[in-house]
């Protein structure tokens, strides 16, 4: 039975957004990690108005910043943490180098804590989100150029 749960469990992680979990049931502990891929996702949104008619419509966004540099997006729904503890300095801060692979921050989802890691090198331009704000999926939390 154990051998069964082990293989399903291992299934769904490889198969979810997380990247790091740990599991202890009774005397089963199990860690998991795996490295996060180099996609990142793009999530746009248009503003929109109501017409005469009341009918909702698209706008098109006329001042329309360019981003330039890799948006880091959250791959799943939780809190966001610069440190690894209160007391702990922030992984990064506007205007740190970072190298691909490097942690940059957590979020916290159902107490596991998923680190964040930077898909490219660069140059931390842009923090787009508080210490411990709760972020939704598709979120952007930083940008690096």
């Amino acid at each position: 039975m154990k051998i069964e749960f082990i293989k399903q469990l291992m299934t769904e992680f490889e198969n979810s957004q997380v990247f790091k979990m740990k599991v202890q049931i009774d005397d089963l502990k199990l860690e998991l990690e795996k490295e996060a891929t180099n996609k990142v996702a793009y999530v746009e949104e248009k503003p929109v108005e109501k017409n005469a008619k009341n009918k909702i419509v698209p706008q098109e966004n006329t001042n329309k910043e360019e981003t330039k540099g890799t948006e880091v997006i959250s791959p799943l729904v939780g809190t966001f943490y610069l440190a690894s503890s209160p007391t702990s300095q922030p992984y990064v801060q506007i205007g740190d180098q970072v190298k691909q692979g490097q942690v940059l921050c957590i979020i916290e989802a159902m107490k596991v804590m998923n680190e964040m890691k930077a898909p490219v090198d660069g140059t931390v331009t842009s923090i787009c989100v508080k210490n411990e704000e709760t972020v939704e999926f598709g979120t952007v939390l930083m940008i690096i150029e």
